[in-house]
């Protein structure tokens, strides 16, 4: 099953939850979160509340505007020494994470950050979660539970779309099979994130316009999922409105915000959202491409999204209805399921004119690569969670679809 609500404890020892139970929900959060622009200056600041020395897992990418020495130094200023691993490749494995655990015990750190997007924000948690574990790491890769103590957690991701920020999960890629796990943490590994809307403005258009429609799915999922709820649907669907503002530059410059904060908002609400209800059918397709084949998490899920939408207007077809209406389509004379059908018209037509691929044959996948992807994806249990039951083989059937 998916994990239960996560209690997390906060640096003053106060408990948070998120969750649904039975008639009452209740929710405080849990990291803090900082978000705005040149949030990252204030690193240092941040992890003095729980050490001087940190491991810092850092995408090699982001040296080349270097945004790594400006972490570094800033931490630094504060007395804050930072241990930089970087010797990340594009879909790193269990075997990563055993050179990170490594190198980060040999040190002795007081805590982890990762600077950087869904693999160095995984890698960092997977990490502060088992440093004080004595057990094998394939036991947690398992389902075993950690039950030590976890090292402290910040995140300052550099992209908009991870969707286990407050989750008691992280993905690991199991370095036997290269099959995609989700291991459990413990509650409150991720003391804060750290939101900085200018990390964004290194990537390509077209890499930047591909993780704005990320964060789309996300929200999608969350808000079809079976766990939705009244709070979930409020976030993520907002989420949705910033997103989709983000994407077009003259509506962006109309509510007077610029696109990197609205992208930066939308998908932190995004992860939000996503946390009380459950990513879906795209997270778990994505996260098992990029495991066996390092294939872009993002393109396959911007792939996916129409296809997704599709599949849950069969059992939701009023949630996509109001999908619908967040992207401005016009039910006038229409019924539901035409309205649907109009939605997913108009998310294809903005893929096609942002230039993304649209099948999963432009992402050089093969039709028999995909079926042990849909294998994998079907045993991932936030699955428990998508619009209606699908099995491995009508997974596939949809993964044909897409491809």
């Amino acid at each position: 099953m998916w994990p239960a609500p996560a209690k997390n404890g906060g640096p003053d020892g106060s408990a948070f939850f998120f969750g649904v139970f039975m008639a009452d929900f209740v929710f405080r959060i849990s990291p803090n979160v900082i978000l705005g622009p040149h949030t990252l200056a204030r690193l240092a600041q941040v992890a003095s509340s729980w050490g001087t020395k940190y491991l810092l897992i850092a995408d090699p990418f982001l040296k080349e505007f270097d945004l790594v020495e400006k972490a570094v130094a800033s931490l630094e200023e504060k007395g804050i020494s930072a241990i930089v691993f970087d010797d990340i490749p594009s879909a790193p494995t269990s075997e990563t994470l055993e050179q990170s655990l490594s190198l980060a015990r040999g040190a002795h750190v007081h805590g982890v950050i990762s600077l950087g997007g869904l693999k160095t924000a995984a890698l960092g948690r997977a990490l502060a979660s088992l440093y004080n574990e004595t057990h094998d790491v394939y036991d947690f890769l398992a389902g075993a539970q950690p039950f030590s103590g976890s090292l402290p957690f910040i995140e300052v991701p550099s992209t908009c779309r991870d969707p286990f920020v407050f989750m008691d999960r992280t993905p690991v890629v199991d370095a036997r099979n290269r099959q995609i796990r989700l291991m459990k943490i413990q509650n409150g590994v991720c003391k804060a994130v750290v939101i900085d809307p200018n990390l964004y403005m290194n990537m390509s258009p077209n890499t930047a316009v591909s993780m704005i429609f990320h964060a789309i799915v996300l929200a999608v999922e969350g808000y079809v999922s079976t766990r939705s709820n009244f709070f979930s649907e409020t976030m993520l669907g907002k989420a949705i409105e910033l997103l989709l503002l983000a994407l077009d530059p003259e509506q962006s410059k109309l509510v007077g915000t610029p696109s990197e904060m609205l992208v930066a908002q939308g998908g932190c609400m995004a992860s939000m959202g996503v946390a009380v209800s459950s990513p879906g059918v795209a997270t778990a397709i994505s996260l098992a491409c990029n495991a066996r084949y390092k294939t872009s998490s993002s393109l396959v899920c911007s792939v996916l999204l129409p296809y997704i939408m599709e599949d849950a207007a069969r059992a939701k077809v009023d949630k996509i209805v109001t999908i619908g209406k967040m992207l401005g389509v016009s039910g006038a004379g229409l019924n539901s399921s035409e309205i649907a059908r109009a939605a997913i018209d108009d998310i294809r037509r903005r893929l096609a004119l942002a230039g993304l691929p649209t099948r999963l044959k432009d992402l050089e996948l093969t039709i028999d690569q995909l079926v042990p992807v849909a294998e994998d994806a079907a045993s991932l249990d936030l699955m428990n969670y998508i619009p209606r039951a699908m099995s491995s083989d009508e997974l596939f059937d949809l993964v044909k679809q897409a491809y």
